[in-house]
């Protein structure tokens, strides 16, 4: 292979969609493509590994089968809730999974080399930089690769975004976590807990099963978003006081912390010859769920790439609204919207009216796996949705038909 055509940088998730999504859409670009990660395989991820079923669609129609042994999985059946001194559970069987993002991201990775894409691992990208001939990627051990376009898929704080004139983004999170022992008390093995009983957590703990070199174990954490530049809330003592109502001291475990940046639907994620997918774009700033939307991402963008480098047009102009046309873009607005009625002076009623409508989510539930909604099941939601907003939250009804009115 010459000089390539295609760089993508970042051999996560959304980078290695985004490889098989276009080697899908346009083999010939394909032979010119090369990932650039920075490490080597299999390297872990900090990420508590929760990935719903519409990710695996996405790949099954690739014909990408991540069997068990390969990607050891704790398969999910439900989400269980606590809030407001209440706990419950709601089932929706086949869901997703729970994986451990070494074995995801390395299996993902062997099924690109296995189709003939080129990966460079312990490649590490400082910047990039564009010009009319292309776009330079300057390399850590100082080489330089010319390349038609490149694709950001390095994550939150990747040099593409950093070094391509992107706006760095505001919507930001934080989440800390650790893997202990099963304890007597967890919610069931199949589920996913979300604890909001810490009013003042602009986010949630939680407690998810998984596998730890295939010892079942529970991963731990807390989930925050970043209110602005003066914010000292301290993620790791909330994980402290969390783990510690469990009888568990932080100090016996590896604490990992992560940051992540959430989708705005105003902001750029392109620039000539430039376009962001997956963390590096933004995701799903109300739970910080990443791996689906980096996979769903790197499904828009293989067509769209193919489409481009046919037409000649690498400007990506119209990547935003690309995105926002998608189910991808509906997902992350509607999600937004929920992240501002349920971290914000609503969200006692948000969680009076959620422990009262397990019609709305189990509709919820099942868009997260990407199951349709029948007729049936969106009657049933608004017959539980409706009532509950009257009892519980007018006030959020009225906020909400005055936020609408301002979109329009």
């Amino acid at each position: 292979m010459g000089s390539p055509e295609l760089i993508i940088i970042g051999g996560g998730p959304a980078g290695i969609s985004t490889a098989l999504h276009v080697a899908s859409s346009s083999p010939a670009l394909a032979e010119r493509t090369v990932v650039l990660e920075k490490e080597r395989y299999p390297r872990d991820k900090f990420c508590a590994g929760a990935i719903g079923m519409r990710a695996i669609t996405a790949l099954s129609a690739l014909g990408v089968r991540l069997t068990p042994d390969v990607v050891p999985r704790v398969p999910i059946d439900a989400f269980s809730f606590a809030a407001a001194g209440e706990r419950w559970v709601v089932r929706e069987p086949g869901i997703g999974w729970v994986v451990r993002r070494a074995e995801l991201d390395h299996a993902l990775a062997n099924v690109a080399i296995a189709r003939g894409i080129r990966i460079r691992e312990g490649t590490a990208v400082l910047g990039v930089e564009s010009g009319a001939d292309g776009v330079r990627v300057k390399l850590a051990n100082g080489d330089t690769l010319l390349a038609r376009a490149v694709v950001g898929a390095d994550g939150v704080g990747g040099p593409v975004r950093r070094t391509s004139g992107l706006p760095r983004g505001h919507l930001r999170a934080q989440a800390v976590e650790l893997d202990t022992e099963i304890l007597p008390g967890d919610p069931p093995r199949d589920a996913l807990h979300f604890d909001f009983e810490a009013s003042t957590l602009r986010g949630y703990a939680w407690d998810f099963p998984t596998l730890v070199d295939g010892v079942p174990k529970v991963c731990r954490g807390v989930y925050r978003v970043v209110a602005g530049p003066g914010d000292r809330d301290d993620a790791r003592e909330r994980l402290a006081r969390f783990v510690a109502d469990k009888g568990l001291d932080i100090a016996s475990y590896r604490v990992k912390q992560l940051a992540e940046r959430g989708f705005d639907p105003r902001e750029p994620i392109s620039r000539p010859r430039v376009l962001l997918v997956g963390e590096s774009a933004g995701i799903d700033l109300a739970t910080g769920e990443g791996i689906a939307q980096a996979i769903q991402y790197g499904a828009l963008a293989g067509a769209y790439l193919a489409r481009a480098f046919r037409a000649g047009d690498l400007s990506f102009g119209d990547w935003l609204a690309t995105v926002h046309a998608d189910g991808l873009g509906h997902q992350l607005r509607a999600r937004l919207w929920a992240y501002g009625r349920f971290f914000g002076d609503d969200r006692r009623a948000m969680e009076r009216v959620i422990r009262r409508s397990s019609g709305a989510l189990r509709v919820g539930m099942r868009n997260w796996a990407g199951k349709p909604n029948d007729k049936v099941a969106w009657v049933r939601a608004l017959a539980d949705l409706g009532p509950a907003l009257l009892e519980h939250g007018p006030s959020l009804v009225l906020r909400t038909l005055r936020s609408l009115r301002a979109r329009r």
